[in-house]
């Protein structure tokens, strides 16, 4: 008996060790994102930088220089459909990841059934999520809650800029105006030079 809980201990204790040895091979990701290629704004270069000062302050300069870093520009939140994201997820499904820092919940996911599924998926293997501008974190019952919140006012800031832009081109259609674009056959588009007095650029 006593050898049987002997050799039991050993195995807790390796099994323990072997835990320890994963979870400090696991590294936490920075997620940024931007739908147009630009040096302005929320530049996915800002975000990484702010990420990396929350990682500093919050969990050590070690853990901020460690991180990894993902980064899509130029893509949309309305599909899950991005490269780096792809490939972050790939590393979480491979145990390689155990939290996910990102600037904004927006810059994830603004279709609500999409992170809904994400959500999901990093709660069933352990990793967790957040968001510093909003403050949520996923590892408390209050932060998941206010993430799914906040995911149906990223949709619908979504879907409301896009009927507005929806609606301005259809309105300049309907007035004659090119709504830009490749130009008509036969037809080349020329950019109309301001002159003093005129109040904006014409094609």
């Amino acid at each position: 008996f006593f050898m049987i809980f002997s050799c039991f201990s050993v195995c807790c204790l390796l099994e323990a060790y072997d835990d320890r040895k994963r979870e400090a091979c696991m590294k936490t990701a920075i997620y940024s994102r931007k739908s147009v290629y630009s040096d302005t704004g929320e530049s996915v270069e800002n975000q990484v930088a702010l990420c990396r000062a929350y990682l500093q302050e919050h969990f050590g300069q070690l853990e901020a220089q460690e991180a990894e870093i993902y980064e899509d520009e130029g893509f949309s939140a309305k599909t899950m459909d991005r490269p780096q994201l792809q490939c972050m997820l790939a590393q979480v499904r491979a145990g390689n990841i155990r939290r996910i820092i990102c600037y904004r919940l927006d810059r994830i996911s603004r279709n609500v059934s999409d992170f809904t599924a994400l959500l999901e998926q990093l709660e069933r293997l352990g990793v967790e999520i957040i968001c510093i501008r909003e403050k949520f974190d996923t590892s408390t019952p209050i932060g998941k809650a206010m993430l799914y919140i906040a995911s149906v006012f990223a949709q619908l800031e979504r879907e409301t800029i896009s009927e507005r832009v929806r609606d301005n081109m259809q309105l300049m259609a309907q007035m004659g105006r090119w709504l830009g674009g490749q130009a008509p056959y036969g037809y080349r588009s020329v950019k109309y030079r301001l002159e003093a007095g005129e109040q904006r650029g014409k094609y």
